[in-house]
């Protein structure tokens, strides 16, 4: 049975306060896929399923002002959580490091672990934040933009041709490409149909927006693109860009992302953006020769703890009211 998740459209409202006031999309799409699943009841295993939730709530007002669910699994021991608090009703930061503080002492109540902490646009504040609860700076993901369309580079690598995606008849050899591209990627290598599938049923999903490149009647790369109705501007964003190892040194990365700028650009977007791991200097300095820029730095925090003395055995939504307390019940892609 998937855990009860808490008020779902609670929570839904709250993200959507968060994400419009910081501008920053308050929770990621994998943990988002997991709230909805444990909302209709659909039973998921491993190690990135919903397993508790912390809600805050204020006597003063209505509705939540502080949600962070936990994703993992009591049998790797390894949890994944983001943190969302209505900045208005956190000025000093005190309610972000309570509901932290709940989230450990609930990874404590599984039994222990290694806890993930992802932080949407880091400062350095939020690194001494981190380390105050035991957390450590493990990896920092680069967001850049850049303007669309790009200006034009005649000559400036390979010409190749590319063509939609077909449901139902790519998947596998989708699939195949991808996780050899991404054989050392902490999440993307490890994609299955179940996961590509959940993607393809995502309101945002376009087959004609995933380009395929193929070579010696092989899928060797694909661009993924992923367009943002709802932020301002609105942007089009490189999803999931790879080339198989079989193909590399032919410049074949460049050229697929200026293929899925080309496509968003065709929409109408004026801004492309993606995300990069700040240790990739390779695919730092491409990105920047094709006119990206550092936006922000999204940053994960690890650290572990061992178990408490009161082990909990099942999920639950753990309630704050007025920003502290917690009781028991069931309820950033690690």
């Amino acid at each position: 049975m998937a855990p009860d998740p808490g008020p779902v459209d609670d929570i839904a409202s709250l993200l959507d306060r968060v994400t419009r006031v910081t501008s920053h999309v308050a929770l990621s799409e994998h943990k988002r896929m997991e709230l909805h699943h444990a909302a209709a009841s659909v039973p998921t295993t491993g190690d990135t399923r919903l397993v508790a939730g912390v809600l805050a709530r204020a006597g003063d007002r209505s509705g939540l002002i502080g949600y962070a669910p936990l994703v993992g699994s009591q049998e790797s021991r390894r949890y994944a959580v983001e943190v969302a608090v209505e900045p208005e009703a956190d000025p000093d930061g005190q309610l972000y490091d309570l509901v932290v503080d709940t989230v450990v002492d609930v990874v404590k109540r599984l039994g222990g672990g290694w806890l993930r902490l992802w932080t949407a646009a880091a400062r350095d504040i939020d690194d001494a934040r981190a380390l105050a609860h035991g957390l450590r700076v493990e990896r920092s993901l680069v967001q850049m933009r850049c303007a669309l369309p790009l200006p034009d580079h005649p000559g400036s690598g390979p010409t190749i041709e590319t063509r939609p995606f077909r449901p139902g008849l790519d998947e596998e050899a989708w699939l195949i490409t991808n996780n050899r591209a991404f054989a050392s990627h902490p999440e993307q290598g490890r994609w299955d149909l179940s996961t590509l599938l959940e993607r393809e049923k995502e309101p945002w999903f376009d087959p004609d927006g995933l380009l395929l490149l193929e070579e010696d009647g092989r899928v060797a790369g694909s661009c993924w693109t992923k367009v943002h109705r709802d932020t301002d501007p609105p942007m089009g964003e490189i999803y999931v860009i790879g080339v198989d190892p079989d193909f590399h040194g032919r410049g074949w990365g460049r050229a697929l992302t200026e293929a899925g700028l080309a496509w968003l650009s065709g929409r109408g977007l004026t801004v492309g953006m993606l995300y990069v791991d700040a240790d990739n200097v390779p695919a730092l300095s491409m990105y920047r020769s094709m006119g990206f820029a550092e936006d922000h730095v999204d940053r994960a925090y690890l650290g572990q703890f061992g178990p408490a003395d009161d082990e909990i055995g099942s999920a639950g939504t753990h309630q704050m009211a007025d920003g502290v307390g917690d009781g028991g019940g069931d309820t950033r892609d690690e």
